[in-house]
């Protein structure tokens, strides 16, 4: 893969093979705070490279940020951060590697599982995927319900007991441990349920649709 390409990939979740999903009393009093943070240097040393496809940062308001569950449902949602941030809290740790062949090890994630949220919109009979839209207004992509429904997939808040950085996919980014990067979409604003897994951002470029890790 050419350099190019690589400072176009868009960075996404963590991948642990078999990711560990730790379940806390709360999350960290920094995620409840949720301050929109100054956008800052865009790889403040924790190991992470930045890529956008867009090559920005999309800006967010936190009293006006909702993020909208909508599609074949029946019970469309357009949650707050702090309507996010009171359901059930999950932790996920596990190495993240990206597909140009970096990784950062033993990642904690924290957020709230993704079959809790899509749950709650009480899903139709005949809705079998989720397609996820970024607000970079380009990047989407998809997965199948059930693997949407496994409990280490998450809506992540935070990082490492602290808010998700804007380069990191502020305020919300889906989190799929067990994928490669590309999956998981950074700076989420909607989750619309639909009939079946369309072509996401990078699938259409000629990625591989099935992102699992192998060896």
């Amino acid at each position: 893969m050419s350099q190019a390409i690589g400072r176009r990939l868009f960075l996404g979740g963590l991948v642990g093979a078999a990711g560990l999903l730790v379940l806390g009393d709360g999350l960290p009093r920094a995620l409840r705070t949720w301050l929109e943070a100054p956008l800052g240097e865009l790889s403040p040393g924790d190991g992470f490279h930045f890529y956008s496809v867009t090559g920005a940062i999309p800006a967010w308001d936190r009293r006006s940020w909702r993020l909208t569950v909508d599609g074949l449902v029946g019970r469309p949602l357009a949650l707050g951060l702090d309507e996010l941030a009171a359901l059930p809290p999950a932790e996920v740790r596990a190495d993240f590697h990206c597909v140009t062949g970096w990784s950062v090890a033993a990642v904690r994630w924290q957020g709230v599982r993704l079959g809790e949220v899509v749950a709650r919109a009480r899903p139709l009979a005949r809705a079998r995927a989720l397609r996820f839209e970024s607000a970079d207004g380009a990047y989407v992509d998809y997965l199948d319900l059930a693997t949407a429904a496994r409990p280490s997939v998450l809506l992540a808040l935070g990082m490492n007991g602290s808010p998700l950085r804007p380069e990191r996919g502020a305020p919300v980014r889906l989190l799929v441990p067990f994928y490669y990067g590309y999956k998981s979409v950074k700076w989420l604003r909607r989750i619309s349920l639909v009939a079946s897994p369309g072509t996401g951002y990078w699938e259409a470029r000629g990625y591989d649709p099935d992102a699992r890790i192998r060896g």
